[in-house]
This record gives C-alpha cells, structure tokens and sequence, in this order.
C-alpha cells in the first residue's frame, strides 16, 4: 500500500487534510468518501522526502512573518498544510521557507500544530511556540496570534516613526559637516595664501580657522578611529546586557530606546497572560522575544523574583530599570484579578512616553543643528572677512 495526501470538507464544511493508506488514489477517494468527507484532493505521498527540521532559528523579522502567516489562515479557517506549502513558494526567506515546508510536511502526516511546532522549537521563538501552543488547547488560535501580529505592528509602526524623524536631522548634519569641510579644505586655503601675501596681521578667530584647517584633517579621522575602536572594545568585552545597559544611559536616545523595548516586553507578556499562560511562564518566554538584552535580564530577574513566591509588583518595585509608574499599575492589576488589563495600560503609558520623547527630538533637534551651523557658518566667514577689513582700515 502507499500513502496518500489528501484534503477534504468534513458534512459542516470545515476543511482538514491529512495521509491515508491506500493501494490507489481511487480507493484512497473511495475511503474518504466512506467517512463521509468530500474530497477535494488526494495525491501520493512521497515517501523518499522527509521533512527536516530547521536547524537555524529564524530572525524576528522572518518569525513575525509565520506568526502573520498563521494568524490569517487561522482566522479564514484554511487547511494549514497546502497553505504552508504555498507560503514556503513565495517567501523570499530560505529558513522561513524551510519551516514552512517542514511544518506542512508535519500536518499532511497526521501531526497536530502543536506538535509540529515542538518539534522545529529550535527555528522559533520560544514565546511564539508557546503563545501558539497555549491559543490551541483554548481554541483561541487565530485571536491570539492576530493580537500578537497587531502588538508587533503596532512596535513596528513606533520603531519606524523614530527612525523617520531622527533622518531629516541626521542627514542636515551629515551634508553641512560635509559643506563646511569642503569650504575649510578648498577655500580657507585660498584666502590664507592672500593673508600671507600681504602680510596681515591675522586676529585670533582667523588664526584659530587656519589651525584648525590644519589639524582638523588629522583630528577628525583620529577621532572617528578611536570612537569605532573603543565601540569594538566596548562590545567585545561587555556582556550583552551590560552594552545594552550603556546604550541605555546615553543622553535623549538612550532613555527612547529603553521605554521601547520595555513597552515590546510588556505587550508581550500581556498576549501571553491573555491566552492562558501562568505569569512565571510568561516572564520566562517574553524574555527571549525582545531585542533588548538589558530588558531581557529583567524579564529573568522578574520571573526569579516571582518563582520566589514575591508578587511580581513587589519585584517590579525592587528593579531600577523598570519605571516606579508601573508599579502602582501592576499593584492595582493583581488585587484586582486583572493584571493584564493593567499591563495594557502600562504599555500604553510607556508608547505615550516614547512618543512625547520622539517629538520633542523631532522638535528640537532641527533648529538646535541649524543653530549650531550657523554659527558655525558665520565664525568661519568672520574669520576670513575680518583680515581685509583691517586692512582697508590700515590703508585709508
């Protein structure tokens, strides 16, 4: 006998698919047929390709993509094995790719989706193979996923909204440092050969220009060198929660970026709490969905803490790199039996943090660069004006 795949609608309309042992696809039809499905297809199985599990574990990007992938289909309540295998044809990514065919080769043997996402744990996120796990046993897939897929969009969005408005000035930057160099290389050297020419007498702002002309090509590219060198040191030898700890320290950027990965972990642990997960399981599985080391080691932190038998506002309270706001939040969730509720609002408390901060970069960062280059501007066209100015003084 060989084995064949099939897909067919149950007497409700509900569509499943799956392998049966037949000695040709007329009587693997007549069998399905038997047990009263309507057979929409049947093909053999081959036997020589065994799906393998993936071995590389896929990147936030390519698992936001498969949790995206599974939300809709579960929502539209299709058969989840062709539609993986039609996914793993279109993506672009060779490892999403991989887990889709393996998870469709899984779920046309007859494997359930949660066994089949045990199996390939090692590709996925932990929290995303827990998250789907839990939604299956409550029937609450396709909801659980689409809140998930709307709090990794909804942290998209805010991510690409700070790097929109941090462009506009970083590229003012960039092109009048570049206007400015080019004015110090190509034309200060002009007018000091005019200087030395009729021998003037140069101010000090003229002579500063003209030092710094001379020093500023050594300067400037010694500067930058050891700025990547100590980043490399920095990086090498700091573990990654203690670089993510320093990145976090930094002035204006660093606070930004801290509330962020705070407000992706919190969401997360939220969707994982809604969808039946223990809170000790949730803090454990949302720390590896965040990008941020230092947010990560909270996580753990917490969840040690609540292992311990200490409520998790009690352990909030005791860690410094979470905000005191959350913990009357927090507080007020656990006595009240609805801490994910209360989570929800944590979360947005901190999205409208980040917001407030990126628009206050956004506000202040343009006029206090052109500022800067303007003055900038006018102390180099002062000292180059100035000279002639005192000698036409000196002729008349």
């Amino acid at each position: 006998m060989a084995s064949y795949r099939y897909t067919a609608e149950d007497p409700s309309g509900q569509r499943t698919d799956g392998h049966v042992d037949a000695s040709s696809v007329e009587e693997a039809r007549r069998r399905l047929e038997a047990d009263g499905l309507r057979v929409l297809e049947v093909m053999q199985a081959d036997s020589d390709s065994t799906p393998v599990p993936p071995e590389e574990r896929l990147s936030s990007d390519e698992a936001r993509e498969l949790v995206e992938n599974v939300a809709q289909l579960s929502a539209a309540e299709l058969p989840l094995g062709p539609a993986f295998r039609a996914a793993a044809e279109e993506s672009d990514s060779p490892r999403l790719a991989q887990v889709f065919s393996y998870l469709a080769g899984q779920l046309q043997r007859g494997q359930s989706l949660e066994g089949a996402l045990e199996s390939s744990q090692v590709a996925l996120p932990v929290h995303v193979t827990r998250l789907i796990q839990a939604a299956v046993k409550t029937g609450q897939l396709g909801p659980a996923l689409t809140e998930l897929t709307e709090h990794y969009r909804d942290t998209r969005a805010l991510r690409q909204m700070i790097r929109d408005g941090l462009a506009y000035p970083l590229l003012v930057a960039i092109l009048s440092m570049t206007l400015l160099a080019l004015i110090l290389a190509f034309v200060v050297g002009g007018f000091r050969d005019i200087f030395d020419e009729f021998g003037v007498e140069l101010p000090a702002i003229t002579v500063a220009v003209l030092a710094f002309r001379q020093i500023g090509a050594l300067l400037l590219p010694a500067v930058l060198l050891v700025l990547v060198i100590l980043n490399v040191l920095l990086r090498g030898t700091l573990a990654p929660s203690a670089w993510h700890r320093l990145v976090s320290a930094m002035p204006m950027i660093g606070p930004l970026w801290h509330w962020l990965c705070l407000m992706e972990w919190i969401g997360l642990v939220r969707v994982l709490l809604r969808n039946g997960m223990t809170l000790l399981d949730a803090l454990r599985f949302s720390a590896e969905g965040v990008t941020n080391a230092n947010v990560t080691q909270v996580s753990k932190s917490l969840a040690e803490s609540v292992a311990r038998g200490r409520t998790l506002s009690q352990a909030m309270a005791a860690e410094r790199r979470v905000p005191a706001t959350l913990v009357p939040l927090v507080h007020w969730g656990e006595h009240t039996g609805a801490l994910d509720d209360s989570l929800e609002v944590g979360c947005e408390m901190l999205e409208d943090r980040v917001r407030m901060r990126a628009f206050w970069l956004h506000a202040a960062l343009p006029p206090v660069l052109f500022i800067s280059i303007g003055c900038a501007i006018l102390a180099v066209v002062t000292a180059l004006f100035l000279p002639f100015i005192k000698l036409m003084s000196s002729l008349t």
